[in-house]
């Protein structure tokens, strides 16, 4: 597959985030669970992750400072940056989440 724009690179990622999607539907239902102090960080890392790429694909502060940006702060940079504060929220869901789970009983019927 040959993407011609960065928003046909980005594409590649909208399967995985459906996926998201979906498991944040099954969470907020009565069938999902986890801590609810974690929800805000589920949702954070991926619009975090979302303005990431809306900022590399734009290429936002190259518009506005051609040539200045080159080096530093650039669009690539600013992504990069962002997907770890991203890897940073699903650290903290992550943790809170199997926290959760050793305090909460399962009360499923098997």
């Amino acid at each position: 597959m040959t993407a011609w724009s960065p928003w046909e690179r980005r594409l590649c990622f909208l399967l995985p985030f459906m996926m998201r999607l979906a498991l944040w539907c099954v969470r907020i239902s009565s069938y999902g669970g986890g801590d609810p102090a974690a929800f805000q960080h589920v949702i954070l890392q991926d619009v975090v992750s979302i303005f990431g790429a809306a900022i590399g694909a734009l290429h936002i502060p190259e518009k506005w400072f051609p040539g200045t940006v080159d080096f530093y702060m650039n669009s690539h940079n600013i992504m990069h940056v962002l997907v770890v504060a991203a890897v940073y929220s699903m650290h903290i869901a992550t943790m809170r989440d199997l926290a959760w789970m050793s305090r909460v009983k399962c009360s499923a019927a098997l």
